[in-house]
């Protein structure tokens, strides 16, 4: 499977203007950064943009990756090509990498026994809310329908964001994910969420790898796996879900995004 989207990879970015001549050229995105007032600090991102952005008048979706850096971005606009142009499923759109200053802070909502510091998730989600999506939609062509990505830490800051602001994005796809040391405190939000008539078509998508080190004794998918029920009872049909396992993969299953896009744009993938 990985073989194969490497092969993907090579594929696209041909498609997406490779140049050749003495030197190669490849061109998938530029950094930007954007001076926070919540977070009292200046935090990098890294911008990709559609092919035609700057000759085109139409406005595109925007995906925010947590964990940004430029081996995820080639990633990530690799797959993005792949479903736009051969598969056509997903449309072209704006993808904008988040990188890290200090990681465990801005992901975590509580103290945990991996974290004893000060936990920092709702800042951090309010910087993203309040700072960076206007800075980005007064900057750049963009529609309303917003995607959060996040895997592994940052797949849980994905879900606490579903659970607490679940109108800032469209669409949830949280990879590789668990409630390590945690567990009571999310059955907590989620309680207090799905209490509010804030849920009215999202979408959300999580996986987790059924071989993933981090999760010898299958934990941390029983974790997910009794969260996903809670969901389908509480909210319904009031948003589109799905837990999808790899029954192989280790963590941060490789496919895992480009399912996650599939599922969030394909009106034919089985709910």
């Amino acid at each position: 499977m990985r073989n194969y989207f490497i092969v993907i990879i090579l594929l696209c970015l041909v498609k997406s203007g490779l140049t050749y001549g003495q030197d190669i050229n490849i061109k998938i995105g530029f950094r930007d950064s954007i001076k926070s007032e919540i977070l009292h600090e200046s935090r990098k991102i890294l911008i990709h943009l559609p092919n035609d952005y700057n000759n085109s008048n139409k406005s595109y979706p925007v995906i925010y990756r947590l964990d940004g850096d430029t081996d995820l971005m080639l990633e990530t606009v690799s797959i993005i090509n792949r479903l736009t142009y051969f598969e056509e499923i997903v449309p072209e759109m704006i993808v904008v990498f988040i990188e890290n200053t200090d990681r465990a802070r801005d992901m975590l909502p509580v103290k945990t026994n991996f974290y004893s510091g000060n936990p920092g998730a709702k800042e951090f989600l309010n910087f993203i809310g309040n700072e960076l999506i206007p800075y980005i939609e007064k900057n750049y062509k963009t529609t309303n329908n917003r995607i959060l990505c996040g895997k592994s830490l940052s797949g849980l800051f994905t879900i606490y964001a579903f659970l607490t602001k679940p109108k800032s994005f469209n669409s949830y796809i949280a990879c590789s994910v668990g409630f390590p040391d945690c567990e009571y405190d999310f059955k907590e939000l989620s309680q207090k969420a799905f209490e509010t008539d804030q849920y009215n078509g999202q979408k959300i998508f999580i996986t987790n790898g059924l071989k993933d080190p981090i999760d010898p004794d299958g934990k941390l998918h029983q974790q997910i796996a009794d969260f996903s029920d809670f969901v389908k009872v509480k909210l319904g049909n009031k948003v589109t879900y799905c837990y999808l396992t790899y029954e192989n993969a280790g963590h941060v299953p490789f496919p895992s995004f480009y399912d996650g896009l599939k599922y969030v744009f394909d009106t034919n993938v089985k709910k």
